[in-house]
């Protein structure tokens, strides 16, 4: 049958435009080869309106053009960029070098590329193309250097235009791909990370490339050295964002949230840099709105750390000002986060239905023990264990109670806050251990004890709509990770207080617009901003 298919690609009709002939030889791939058999590889066909909108986002002046695709697949980018110059109505010299290591797909490839070569003589163009068909980041590794990963051979071959929909897939940190780019890895990396990195230092001076990837190489640990870099060695000018994480791939495993990255390297760093956020509802681009803001609101450094943050309103920015600006991190207010020690698939044989004395057993607390900033031992989800053994053998799993707070790591898609903080109170607490599961992190005071003020004053300020918003712009994925919450600013530690006593003391537990008036006037929040979130909200819930 798959033969069958192959003896049977079809040619491009004239009146067809190359996008579109590029999108039917992807269709018809992925009829031949099973979802599975793609997924393995990291093979997600980039749609024919998003690699349109791709295409645009060059700035191309030149009459001699050096193109870089490096996992083109059917070749739909390059198609896109052809259609591009078509538009353009100009005479060019092109040359487009593509990579692809499936040779399955190498014959689609060809297909589209002698299309596009054939369609732009027709204009007088004069186009060559190049396919390698071996792995990208393997056959180009000399471009790295071991030291400090920047471009040192006058010799190499510059691309004024990259233009990528990179596989996705985690690579083995003793991968060739990791050990060749080691500079940049931390922990088990994603290869599109790589490709990126290695395409900045394929560009010409003045060279763009644009990209789309999930969003998760903006903050998190493991991109850490790989942001260190990447904005070391190239200007960020354009993010695009989609509102719904669905419709963008075809596949339904893709679950993370992709943007579209478009930088440039540039000769000189521009002090006054600019970057244009734009935010789609979809892959069709509907209800397409766009923003300049200041590149410091968008590279974010904190706790010798770099973040890329992506408001997409004004009042994001003011939100970010705002937070900005209050003067303490976690660890400078000497606490630290922590994730859940109890793996439930690792504990399983310690794990309870229910509380006994015998065997001796103490609280199990999940996300779903968590409301309104409280913990409520009596809530019961999915028949999960409430109770851990107190044994010899769980004695590095349990916690001693203490005054903790409580911060979910995952947020569901459909919710529409990605911040929730509760508050465990030693004194409302009748045990002297505590399990907590590893979807939880937790807030404590190393060799201290968190106050009842404190803890309730944090949890507060987590549960803001403001801060929530903030936390949006800094990270995209539903986990919320301990790195992220590090990073956070928070205000002193004597307004912590004070909004933690007036929580605790008038019992205003729940999150909502009483919660954001008390903590904005505490914190001298502007009342226009508070009024703005109001409004949001409102609007969201209707």
């Amino acid at each position: 049958m798959k033969l069958e298919l192959l003896m049977k690609i079809p040619q491009r009709n004239e009146l067809e435009g190359l996008v579109d002939y590029a999108q039917r030889l992807s269709e018809l791939y992925s009829r031949i080869y099973s979802p599975e058999t793609r997924k393995h590889r990291g093979q997600f066909f980039t749609p024919h309106q998003v690699s349109t909108f791709m295409a645009n986002l060059f700035e191309i002046h030149k009459d001699t053009i050096r193109l870089l695709d490096p996992g083109a697949g059917t070749g739909i980018l390059s198609a896109a960029f052809c259609e591009r110059l078509l538009s353009n109505d100009k005479i060019v010299n092109l040359t487009m070098d593509v990579y692809e290591n499936d040779k399955n797909i190498l014959p689609f490839l060809k297909m589209t590329l002698e299309s596009c070569k054939i369609e732009l003589a027709k204009r007088g163009c004069n186009v060559d193309y190049n396919i390698f068909e071996q792995d990208y980041i393997l056959r180009n590794k000399s471009y790295f250097t071991k030291s400090d990963l920047v471009w040192a051979n006058e010799n190499h071959i510059l691309y004024d235009f990259i233009i990528s929909n990179p596989p996705y897939y985690k690579l083995n940190a003793d991968s060739p791909q990791s050990t060749v780019m080691g500079g940049l890895i931390s922990g088990q990396p994603n290869i599109y990370a790589l490709f990126m990195s290695l395409s900045a230092s394929m560009l010409k001076p003045d060279g763009e490339m644009v990209f789309i990837t999930p969003r998760s190489f903006c903050s998190g640990l493991y991109y850490k050295k790989f942001r260190e870099w990447f904005i070391k060695n190239i200007q960020i000018t354009n993010i695009h964002i989609f509102e719904s994480r669905k419709e963008i791939f075809d596949q339904d495993e893709v679950l993370q949230e992709n943007i579209i990255i478009k930088a440039k390297k540039l000769k000189t760093i521009e002090k006054s840099q600019k970057v244009v956020i734009s935010e789609s509802k979809n892959k069709h681009f509907d209800k397409l709105s766009k923003l300049e803001v200041e590149a410091r609101d968008v590279i974010f450094r904190k706790n010798g750390d770099i973040f890329i943050r992506i408001p997409t309103s004004p009042l994001d920015i003011e939100i970010l000002h705002v937070v900005d600006s209050w003067p303490n991190t976690l660890k400078e207010l000497g606490l630290e986060i922590s994730t859940g020690p109890v793996v439930s698939f690792r504990a399983e044989e310690y794990l309870l239905p229910e509380l006994t004395e015998t065997p001796k057993s103490v609280p199990l607390l999940w996300m779903h023990n968590m409301k309104d900033m409280r913990v409520i031992l009596s809530l019961h989800k999915d028949k999960k264990p409430s109770a851990i053994r107190v044994c010899s053998e769980t004695k590095q799993l349990l916690l001693p109670v203490k005054n903790y707070v409580l911060v979910k790591r995952f947020s569901s898609k459909e919710q529409k806050r990605r911040l929730y903080a509760s508050v465990l109170l030693e004194s409302e607490f009748p045990y002297k251990t505590v399990g907590i599961e590893n979807h939880v992190n937790y807030i404590h005071k190393p060799g201290a004890d968190l106050s009842v003020y404190e803890a309730f004053g944090i949890a507060s300020i987590l549960n803001t709509s403001i801060v929530d918003k903030f936390f949006r712009t800094l990270n995209g994925n539903t986990q919320v990770n301990a790195t992220d919450i590090r990073s956070l600013p928070f205000p002193d530690i004597e307004d912590i207080r004070k909004i933690g006593k007036f929580i605790y003391e008038s019992k205003s537990y729940k999150n909502g617009l009483d919660l954001d008036k008390t903590v904005s006037e505490i914190l001298g929040i502007n009342v226009e901003i508070q009024n703005l979130v109001k409004g949001e909200i409102k609007n969201e819930s209707n």
